[in-house]
């Protein structure tokens, strides 16, 4: 029973995080709404992999690591920072070129494995999940908990991003939304570039 409501805990605390947009529900949204919902599940699962990953090395102890050797959690930040940046400044420049312009230099960028691994990297440019994490499993992780709930957890925070970010794909992507983006195409990218360059630029000199 303890071991139930610590997974709940962990599951609630977790899915609220989720619902805050950040970098992976920009980009979700962003690809699904001027691409397509395919694209966008893609992404969806390669930022729920990123956040999987976190969960995994908190549970290891990489959060311990970045506490003795804070050079390589800045290290990973500034790389992730830039990354972002560098999202934010292509979407920028392709709002300024005709659709057609667009579908031609993303063509080599629409397969599946390439969104998914978008979606993973925009999930890695922010190390601060692993502390957030590591912050998570302090004060809800159970002491002595078997093996099997550290799978457990690490499957839960997969699944939950998985059902979320498919969500706001599957949301993005209908016709009506997509419709009201094209209309709007050229502000509207302007904005989340914009959106992008700020995160990464705020990854960058402030960690948050």
């Amino acid at each position: 029973m303890d071991l139930l409501v610590a997974f709940a805990s962990l599951f609630g605390a977790w899915f609220l995080v989720l619902t805050i947009p950040g970098p992976n529900f920009v980009a979700v949204s962003q690809y699904s709404v001027s691409d397509s919902r395919q694209r966008g599940f893609y992404i969806a699962l390669g930022v729920s992999a990123g956040a999987a990953t976190w969960a995994s090395a908190s549970l290891i102890g990489v959060t311990a690591i970045f506490e003795y050797a804070a050079w390589l959690y800045h290290l990973i930040r500034i790389i992730g920072g830039l990354y972002l940046a560098y999202l934010g400044l292509n979407i920028i420049i392709a709002s300024f070129q005709s659709s057609e312009m667009i579908s031609n230099s993303q063509g080599e960028t629409k397969d599946n494995l390439s969104a998914f691994r978008l979606g993973l990297f925009t999930s890695y440019a922010n190390p601060k999940t692993a502390v957030f994490f590591g912050s998570l499993f302090i004060i809800s992780f159970p002491l002595q908990a078997p093996l099997w709930f550290y799978f457990a957890t690490v499957a839960m925070v997969f699944s939950a991003s998985v059902l979320w970010y498919s969500l706001v794909a599957y949301f993005f992507s209908m016709k009506r939304v997509q419709i009201f983006y094209n209309k709007f195409r050229r502000t509207t990218d302007k904005i989340t570039g914009s959106i992008f360059l700020y995160l990464g630029l705020r990854i960058i000199f402030t960690g948050k």
